[in-house]
């Protein structure tokens, strides 16, 4: 995503979260990593965007952070098999103001002044390409969140993997594996891009996919993020009567499209759009009825760690249709927390070879990496249905029953 990153006013607030079984809050004192040590607990650093253009995405994440580490602390904390004991876990909190430069120098800081153990996080590619270096530098195993661009993880990094729901290359996966189970099956696609690298390299993959499955690709318009009279790109959507039509966009740009497309009156089986959000509803209204889309995961899907992850946005008052990227932050926590408890010691070393070896347990199902750090994650489909989400496909894991073709898209 382009945004504008300004910079914001100097204030960077450091709070450490201290976990025993009813966890203390200490501020302003910095962390004392213990490598090797069964004393004292397990010191997580990252920076959050708590205040920048990316801070609508994260602005709940710290408290939801010291929520992890309550919880995670309620049952003992982190297992660690040399200690043959748990060890509570903490974490050192920064703004990175949604600057990358910021947040190299916070990174530096947690390495060199509050000596923290491990790394989590960043977030958003714009930072997650200067910061990982800095694992490599002081040789500090990173589990980033939200940093998706595949290009990142082939530097060469040994201490860097990744955790973003879903990548680029399993995006829409279920989403078509659906396409080729559904009655009426459909014959056509039509494919519109939001002019924006992400957004273009989905639907570079995704229609690729669509010929391979036998699907006829009708069209692919691409659309600048400043446009809002769709009235000539809609004409040639209707033109071509797609069975099909896949809108690959981030949420804020297209909402003139969706809404024009109501006015207009398109017809077709589904309306599928990357970034079915809390966002995208706000401003469209019922305009977003019988969309289908993806969710990286969403609540009553159960998985592993799903009831930890459950009680952690409940009580942060984060929900995933608003904060769509929370799932990538928490597994991020928890891949680090099981490549300790896989290594058996707080060692940074043991801990890298754990994570490369490791398969990662979240409620979205097994995580594995890559020899880059890159991750398989993936998406579930999921499907508006008087005015609520619903996990539609794949059919074990519903949460509601897939409506098709879609009705509000056949009136």
């Amino acid at each position: 995503m382009t945004l504008d990153e300004k910079h914001q006013e100097t204030h960077v607030k450091s709070i450490v979260i201290a976990a025993a079984a009813a966890t203390t809050l200490l501020a302003s004192l910095p962390a004392t990593a213990k490598l090797n040590s069964c004393d004292g607990p397990i010191v997580f650093g990252t920076t959050l965007s708590e205040t920048g253009p990316f801070s609508t995405l994260a602005d709940r994440w710290r408290k939801m952070t010291e929520v992890f580490a309550e919880e995670i602390n309620k049952s003992g904390g982190i297992a660690v098999k040399a200690c043959n004991k748990k060890l509570p876990l903490q974490f050192v909190i920064y703004d990175d103001q949604s600057v990358p430069a910021t947040a190299v120098q916070l990174y530096e800081k947690m390495a060199t002044v509050d000596k923290v153990d491990f790394f989590v996080g960043p977030d958003w590619s714009s930072i997650g390409g200067p910061v990982p270096p800095i694992a490599d530098k002081y040789q500090i195993p990173m589990v980033m969140a939200n940093v998706a661009t595949p290009a990142l993880y082939d530097r060469g990094l040994k201490y860097a993997w990744g955790t973003p729901f879903p990548v680029v290359p399993n995006w829409s996966a279920r989403y078509f594996d659906m396409l080729t189970k559904v009655s009426p099956k459909p014959q056509s696609i039509y494919f519109i891009t939001h002019d924006n690298p992400v957004m273009k390299g989905i639907t570079a993959t995704w229609s690729k996919k669509a010929e391979a499955q036998g699907l006829k690709v009708l069209g692919n318009e691409t659309f600048s993020p400043e446009l809002k009279d769709f009235t000539a790109l809609i004409a040639k959507v209707r033109a071509a009567k797609a069975d099909v039509i896949y809108i690959s966009s981030y949420d804020n740009a297209s909402v003139p499209l969706v809404q024009q497309m109501r006015q207009l009156k398109v017809r077709a089986m589904d309306v599928h759009h990357t970034m079915l959000t809390g966002a995208l509803a706000r401003q469209v209204g019922a305009d977003i009825e019988g969309m289908t889309g993806e969710l990286s995961w969403y609540p009553g899907v159960k998985g592993a760690y799903s009831e930890l992850v459950e009680t952690v946005m409940q009580r942060s008052n984060v929900t995933m249709f608003d904060y769509i990227w929370t799932l990538s932050r928490l597994t991020s926590y928890l891949a680090m927390v099981q490549g300790i408890e896989k290594a058996g010691v707080v060692d940074r070393e043991k801990v890298r070879e754990a994570l490369f070896k490791a398969t990662i347990k979240s409620p979205a199902g097994d995580v594995s990496f890559d020899e880059r750090g890159f991750p398989n994650t993936g998406a579930f489909t999921v499907q508006m249905q008087s005015g609520k989400v619903n996990v539609v496909w794949p059919p074990e894991i519903a949460t509601g029953k897939l409506a098709w073709p879609s009705p509000s898209w056949q009136q």
